[in-house]
Formats: C-alpha cells, sequence, structure tokens
C-alpha cells in the first residue's frame, strides 16, 4: 500500500471551521481481546527505537483504564447514497469536550482523507453533547445544512454530488477510545488508537436495533504535527511498522472500509 504524507498545511482552523488532512491506516481487530492487544502494545513499546530510531511510544495516564467515550451520527439521504462513495457527514461529540458536524472526503490513492468540521459552541454544544440523537440536536444539524454558510454539506455536495438538504439519522456509534502516541526524537509524529465501537440502527425497521461492536486499530498522523516530522520519512515508517506488526501478530488486515461502511455491514444496512 502506497503512503504518503500529504502536501501543504495538514491542519487548519478558521472560525468554527476545521480542516485536517487525515493520513491514516485502519486495522480490522473485531477478533482480538484488550488483553491480547495491549501485550503486543507493551512489546512493540519496547522495540520500537530498535526498528525506528528516535521513535518511541507513550500514553496518557490512566489512558487503559479510563478511555474516553465519544458518540457519532451518520447521517444520510434515504436511500443511502453516501453509504458506497467512502465518505460520511456526521456529528461527533463528548460530554465534556467537543460537539462538531464533519465530512470526510474519501480516502485518495495514498491514504489520506480531507476531514471538514464546523465546531458547535454556545447552547448548540450543549444541546449536541446532551444527546446527539434527540430532535434538537438533529434539527441544530438541518439548519446547518439548510444555510448558506461554508459548512460540511457543502463540502459533501462538492466532492461527491450529493445533496445535503435532505440527510437523516442513519446509525448511532458510541466509541471508546483508547489512546497511544508515537514520538520522533520527542516530537508529536503519529496518534494511534484502538477503537471499541458498539453501533445501532436509528432508522425504524432498517437494519438491527440493538447494539452491535465493531474493533479497529487506527495508525493516524498526529494532527498538528510540525512540518519537520511530517517531511520525517521515519513518519512513514512508523505507520508502516506498526501497520505490518499488527497484521503479523492478530492475522488481521487493513480495511479500505470507514467505520461508517463496517457499522453499517454489521447492523445489516443497505
Amino acid at each position: 500500500m502506497k503512503t504518503k504524507v500529504p502536501s501543504g498545511s495538514i491542519y487548519e482552523k478558521t472560525g468554527n471551521t476545521t480542516i485536517f488532512k487525515q493520513l491514516a491506516r485502519k486495522i480490522e481487530m473485531d477478533h482480538v481481546s484488550n488483553e491480547e492487544y495491549y501485550n503486543w502494545l507493551d512489546n512493540v513499546t519496547a522495540s520500537i527505537g530498535d526498528v525506528i530510531s528516535g521513535a518511541k511510544i507513550i500514553e496518557k495516564k490512566d489512558a487503559r483504564k479510563n478511555p474516553p467515550l465519544n458518540t457519532a451520527i451518520y447521517y444520510d439521504t434515504d436511500d443511502l447514497e453516501i453509504l458506497s462513495t467512502g465518505a460520511l457527514l456526521r456529528t461527533s461529540c463528548n460530554k465534556i469536550t467537543h460537539a462538531f458536524c464533519a465530512f470526510k472526503a474519501p480516502e485518495d490513492e495514498f491514504g489520506v482523507r480531507v476531514d471538514n468540521r464546523h465546531v458547535f459552541d454556545g447552547e448548540e454544544k450543549k444541546t449536541i453533547q446532551a444527546d446527539p440523537s434527540s430532535q434538537d440536536a438533529i434539527s441544530i444539524v438541518r439548519r446547518l445544512m439548510a444555510s448558506d454558510a461554508q459548512h460540511p454539506g457543502r463540502e459533501l455536495e462538492k466532492v461527491v454530488g450529493i445533496s445535503c438538504e435532505n440527510l437523516s439519522p442513519v446509525l448511532l456509534l458510541d466509541d471508546l477510545r483508547y489512546t497511544f502516541y508515537v514520538l520522533l526524537d520527542d516530537k508529536d509524529a503519529l496518534r494511534c488508537s484502538i477503537d471499541r465501537a458498539h453501533v445501532r440502527s436509528l432508522r425504524e425497521n432498517v437494519g438491527i436495533s440493538s447494539y452491535v461492536p465493531v474493533s479497529e486499530v487506527e495508525i493516524a498522523i498526529y494532527p498538528r504535527v510540525s512540518e519537520e516530522i511530517a517531511n520525517d520519512t521515519r513518519l512513514v515508517s512508523a505507520v508502516d511498522f506498526l501497520t505490518k506488526d499488527l497484521m503479523e501478530t492478530f492475522n488481521t488486515k487493513v480495511t479500505k472500509k470507514i467505520k461508517y461502511q463496517r457499522s453499517a455491514e454489521a447492523l445489516k444496512i443497505g
């Protein structure tokens, strides 16, 4: 698989809009327990510096015991036109830290996806954080989609040619994210995680209404990586090393499908 760090600015923030050029590998982990995964992580933490000069892995305190819970609501047309494109439009929130609406473009040939976000604040943020699947939260998203402002829905229309005017929730994803970081010469390089998600359908009589598990590891470039580290060949080497080691250890594979597609499959939607 070809891997290339995005050119130009990787992370930009203007007002309520954030644009992030995300380079990430996703590895299926549905059959791997947390105990098995952390045995792997402990081993690779001990060895990565021998394979890649200046590389080390760190975790925040209590990262294994108290992972953050993020909730996403995926939106689509009545006929699920977005689902097959490899793009997505969703809200994501954490009850403490954030609430935003995002459009992610399909992956390019080098594994890069452009993430365009509208970050909510004030009462809109509080409403979505309280319950992103509520009618009030859905109304906030629909007002945004109908506005003349430049927002993720307009990117959906521009990139994949699907109107943002008539979107509605398809599924809910609750995600426990267990994160570790890769540093190069003590500078931020990768932000990686195993995502333990549980998903359920939000459309009446469509798919499975109870929660279904979906798990994957994401090996991703650090959002605010410095230009120096972004241009360091060791960055891609670290992505390749971790990906290969995970696949060989657990007899698993990289998936080109995004969480929305894998969740829809698990729920028998579409």
